[in-house]
């Protein structure tokens, strides 16, 4: 049997996103992450790698797939850089509310893939493509960082 710890971790961080969105001011969500990015920026980027995890796991779906295959090592950094002008146009409440409803489509999506898809992904050196936590985690400690909350 397959560890499905990442289930409840998954759940575990976005319920502690919601929980963090949820005292946020609008001028937390300009606050400066520093390399020219804000709060909501941060929230519209995990937003858009959600998307793009449940998009990935759709298509090798379709395709006959366990799993989708391992993106170009650069494919991150790239669409990070190709997004920040986009990311930065999103309106900030805006940013929050695709974050929430995109971490909450991926943990569905995810919680129900079956042993041989995760152990697939794996064997890709790709868990964090079900393993959603640990990027929120890496961006609520980045938030609270520069809020000052912890």
């Amino acid at each position: 049997m397959t560890d499905r710890s990442y289930v409840d971790a998954n759940r575990a961080a976005t319920a502690d996103l919601r929980a963090l969105v949820g005292t946020l001011s609008d001028a937390d969500l300009g606050a400066d992450l520093g390399g020219g990015w804000t709060v909501s920026m941060a929230l519209a980027h995990l937003a858009f790698w959600d998307e793009w995890h449940v998009a990935r796991w759709v298509h090798a779906a379709g395709a006959g797939q366990l799993a989708p295959p391992a993106p170009d090592a650069e494919v991150s950094g790239r669409a990070n850089e190709a997004l920040e002008t986009t990311w930065r146009a999103v309106p900030p409440r805006a940013a929050a509310q695709l974050m929430l409803d995109a971490a909450d489509a991926v943990d569905a999506y995810v919680a129900d893939l079956a042993d041989d898809a995760l152990a697939s992904a794996r064997e890709q050196g790709g868990a964090r493509w079900f393993e959603r936590f640990h990027h929120r985690r890496d961006h609520l400690a980045q938030i609270s960082r520069a809020l000052g909350r912890g």
